[in-house]
């Protein structure tokens, strides 16, 4: 019986991207569109720019800006940069209990004679 052999993808760690972005930046991309739409359906809702309806324009603005925009801002970076840096400002950040604190230029306790 002869063994049957089927071919193995050997690169898993591909970093999937789509214009240069990886998906999780177009997802990101893709709610700041979709709250432009809504915004522009709202606030605008019967203004037109070159014939355009406002909210359809304001998705336009957002893609066109937004693509270049982030392509050179993660330009050189590592993967997964955007959410890593949002992870690194959403959450509290911990100090050094043992560093001098510099605001502070009174004592805590006051000595009584």
């Amino acid at each position: 019986m002869a063994l049957r052999v089927s071919p193995v993808s050997r690169n898993l760690a591909l970093k999937v991207t789509i214009m240069f972005l990886e998906i999780e930046d177009l997802l990101a991309l893709g709610f700041a569109c979709a709250v432009a739409m809504i915004a522009g359906q709202f606030v605008f809702s019967d203004r037109y720019v070159f014939s355009i309806p406002m909210n359809w324009f304001l998705v336009l603005v957002v893609v066109g800006l937004g693509v270049p925009g982030l392509m050179l801002f993660k330009y050189g970076k590592p993967r997964k940069y955007i959410a890593d840096l949002l992870g690194c400002h959403s959450q509290p950040h911990s100090y050094c209990a043992l560093a001098r604190d510099t605001q502070l230029k009174t004592h805590y306790l006051e000595e009584r004679n």
